[in-house]
């Protein structure tokens, strides 16, 4: 969890990068305008609750000055129990979270806007979740055993261990895991353990830069699991819509603010 202000207007819309967490944002001001594509955020209209699905491309956020929120990276696992519906069922393109997370959610943005301080704020999004999971009961164990492990192998080997392993660890074929996670997250084993790949490179890449300004992309490809630079450069255009360098240029502030290794959508207090 994390709570960002904005320090100025930005002329390039902000990329959200895909990642194997779920994002949830309660705006604390008139609400966050975000897209799946450039495009389409123009016509973005602000929501004061920011909530979506695995995608594996980056969405788009328009950024101004002042705005400010809480973002929590969330453990698509949770998704049943916190929102009420497995991460499968979340928006890949419509990020407005109201109509999914339904009245429960409704008084949030205020409350958390209407609260003294940061810790207040976190104590209050942290206090409304736990007591959705504990309304939930039981939910949590609808979620196989067999995919919570899997998927904490995918995370301790950081998206490196192969897919028939993985399947093997838990006593089932490749095809019936890979039925359970699609069910389960809307991805499959493979696309998953992509995202964490991914999700390492850029955090390492964006913490290189804070610290000296520059990036060893032969390094960090080395260091997650690609075969050189070339193919890092290529994954993460892929999932980035442009290379790592032009993704730097852009995000130079947000990177040296803190606000990608903590996952957040803007630079943060």
């Amino acid at each position: 969890m994390v709570g960002y202000r904005t320090a100025a207007d930005s002329p390039i819309p902000h990329r959200g990068l895909p990642s194997s967490r779920l994002t949830f944002i309660v705006s604390l001001d008139d609400g966050v305008e975000a897209a799946a594509t450039a495009e389409a955020l123009p016509q973005a209209a602000p929501a004061p609750l920011i909530l979506g699905g695995l995608h594996t491309r980056a969405s788009y956020v328009t950024q101004r000055r002042g705005q400010s929120g809480i973002q929590l990276a969330v453990h698509p696992l949770a998704a049943r129990a916190l929102f009420g519906v497995p991460a499968a069922e979340l928006p890949l393109t419509d990020f407005n979270g109201t109509p999914v997370l339904g009245r429960w959610s409704a008084r949030l943005p205020q409350a958390a806007a209407d609260a003294g301080d940061w810790p207040q704020r976190f104590a209050l999004i942290a206090g409304a979740l736990t007591d959705r999971w504990n309304d939930a009961g039981h939910a949590g164990d609808q979620v196989r055993p067999e995919l919570a492990y899997a998927w904490h192998l995918l995370d301790r080997s950081r998206g490196r261990i192969p897919i028939t392993a993985l399947a093997d660890a838990v006593g089932f074929t490749p095809r019936h895991l890979g039925t359970l996670f699609h069910r389960e997250t809307g991805r499959s084993p493979k696309q998953i353990a992509g995202l964490i790949r991914f999700e390492r490179a850029s955090s390492l890449i964006a913490a290189q830069v804070n610290a000296r300004g520059d990036t060893d992309l032969a390094g960090v490809a080395a260091a997650t699991g690609f075969s050189d630079q070339a193919h890092l450069t290529r994954e993460f255009t892929r999932y980035c819509g442009t290379g790592p360098r032009q993704w730097i240029t852009e995000e130079l502030r947000n990177i040296q603010d803190g606000g990608h290794g903590a996952r957040a959508v803007l630079n943060h207090d």
